[in-house]
């Protein structure tokens, strides 16, 4: 393995001003100061494998940086407008410089998961990865052998989301064991706003807090009424937004 300063050099652009090292960020799209920011250069490589070595962006994951505190978050990429209910990073990555000692920090990785909702963690200082699951609302940690173990990593959590997506488009075709299947995991809280269709109504409902039982389904019309639909009422889904 390269030092970092040689892996620096060989994939990042880095040019000098005032004698201080600059570099565009891939994903913010603005001049970073790397020159004395250790942790920053380790982000930057990081950053760089995603973009240019996963074949994940941007058809597969979204990258935010020092979003919610974190240094990096991996999401889902939205392919269906109508459908952006709100999710969990499928990854959070934290940085440390390179001979900072990861383990020192596996209770702020844990904490950031547990309280995002996040499934799977990463420390990383350009020398070691440790990566963090969860299984039966437990994390367990373990070390990769590099950057090229990551990608299988986000495809696992993101195929499960694939199935929400399939029963989005039942849906939106008229099914309504679909559209229950989706308000049951979207729709309990305020979080997000589901909209759909109902026979012989020529404007569509928005609606909250919703609460299903047999086929009968009880929402909370445009934050005022309690509403309910059964099976019969139900044209179509339109959408679930964040």
């Amino acid at each position: 393995m390269n030092s970092l300063s040689e892996e620096i050099s060989i994939q990042l652009k880095i040019y000098k001003r005032s004698y201080t090292e600059y570099t565009k960020c891939l994903i913010r799209g603005r001049e970073i100061v790397i020159g004395g920011r250790p942790e920053e250069k380790v982000r930057q490589i990081f950053i760089y494998f995603l973009v240019n070595k996963s074949c994940l962006f941007p058809n597969e994951i979204d990258i935010k940086v020092e979003s919610n505190n974190h240094d990096i978050e991996l999401y889902k990429t939205v392919r269906n407008k109508y459908f952006k209910p709100y999710h969990p990073p499928l990854m959070i990555v934290e940085v440390k410089r390179e001979e900072e000692d990861l383990q020192n920090h596996e209770e702020q990785i844990e904490r950031y998961l547990k309280k995002s909702g996040s499934e799977i963690g990463i420390l990383y200082n350009y020398h070691e990865i440790i990566a963090y699951t969860k299984k039966d609302a437990v994390f367990t940690s373990n070390y990769l052998n590099s950057l090229k173990d990551i990608p299988p990593l986000i495809l696992q959590n993101s195929n499960k989301l694939e199935k929400d997506i399939l029963e989005f488009e039942k849906a939106v075709n008229g099914s309504f064991d679909s559209f229950i299947y989706l308000v049951k995991k979207y729709g309990e809280y305020k979080l997000n706003t589901i909209t759909f269709r109902l026979k012989g109504e020529q404007l569509p409902v928005s609606g909250t807090f919703f609460e299903s039982q047999d086929h009968q389904v009880n929402y909370l019309k445009n934050g005022k009424r309690r509403q309910s639909l059964n099976y019969q009422d139900f044209e179509k889904l339109v959408s679930i937004i964040y």
